[in-house]
């Protein structure tokens, strides 16, 4: 584990200059995004956009959920403090580590060289954000994870959590890459509830993201009944509306399926724990198993 660097982007003295008011779009681009370049690469998003109004990262970020200096500097005017004072720039570099530590006792060793890691404010007025108590974050290319938070009394504490999260995402996609086009509902389920099984294990329950929801046995059984008759759909506009709920697709234009908010996240956590009950397997060699088998051993759909 001691070959893979960890470095953290800070992104403090960009959020200082912008509330300064002296923050370009181009600054956004040039000094918070840059370092991630490579993983914009992989999504298709320039740093740049290749015609006057075309597409690239600030489209891309805004899109997210990150703040972007489009947006009104009031948005981050009390918010930058509250995100320093969780200690996440100073604590994350050891959450990564004990993560990474978690597969080397296993014996896989993770196959990047380095991870670069940034804290992004995100844009209270994007409502989905919000509906996740203000925070979330991105993993699915490895070597490259952000969180993007509007500090608030929930997520706070929370985090190191996510951080832990999103880690586990960049270590599953070195086993099975994610294909954004193609990826099915019954993968989506497996990869989430992998994650969030993974930052509970190392974080405990009391620190599990909004994502899983308190659902009753009759809504998790109803929510598992709707997963088994759409569990083959494929590609992420199809699986969007099995994991996020049918208020999240109506909102971002997808048909709805009959399910409640995250009940995705909620199906994957609850297979995902299904199936280490059921093999004696650890969270670590699970996150290293075949989707297929590990939907088949959790017996959630038989």
């Amino acid at each position: 584990m001691e070959n893979i660097a960890i470095r953290i982007i800070d992104s403090t003295a960009f959020y200082q200059q912008a509330l300064r008011g002296q923050a370009t779009e181009d600054d956004f681009r040039y000094q918070l995004m840059a370092p991630l370049e490579k993983m914009w690469q992989y999504l298709n998003a320039p740093l740049k956009p290749k015609s006057l109004g075309g597409y690239d990262v600030v489209m891309a970020s805004e899109m997210m959920g990150i703040w972007t200096p489009r947006k009104s500097n009031q948005l981050i005017a009390d918010k930058l403090e509250k995100l320093v004072a969780t200690n996440i720039f100073t604590e994350a570099p050891a959450v990564l580590r004990q993560g990474i530590s978690a597969f080397a006792e296993i014996g896989y060793q993770i196959p990047v060289t380095e991870i670069v890691v940034t804290i992004l404010l995100g844009d209270s007025e994007k409502s989905i954000l919000m509906a996740s108590e203000g925070y979330s974050g991105f993993g699915g290319i490895p070597g490259f994870i952000f969180l993007v938070v509007v500090p608030n009394h929930f997520n706070q504490s929370r985090l190191k959590s996510a951080l832990a999260h999103e880690l586990n995402h960049n270590v599953r996609f070195t086993y099975a890459p994610f294909n954004h086009g193609d990826v099915s509902v019954e993968e989506y389920l497996v990869i989430e509830g992998l994650a969030e099984v993974f930052a509970e294990k190392l974080y405990g329950i009391d620190q599990r993201g909004p994502w899983v929801q308190n659902f009753t046995e009759k809504e998790l059984a109803d929510s598992i009944d709707v997963m088994k008759a759409g569990r083959q759909a494929r590609g992420f506009e199809q699986v969007a509306a099995y994991m996020y709920g049918d208020a999240v697709a109506k909102a971002q234009g997808y048909a709805p399926v009959g399910l409640s908010r995250n009940a995705g996240y909620t199906v994957g956590y609850h297979l995902v724990k299904k199936y280490l009950k059921n093999t004696g397997a650890s969270i670590e060699k699970a996150t290293l198993t075949p989707s297929a088998e590990i939907i088949k051993e959790s017996k959630i759909f038989d």
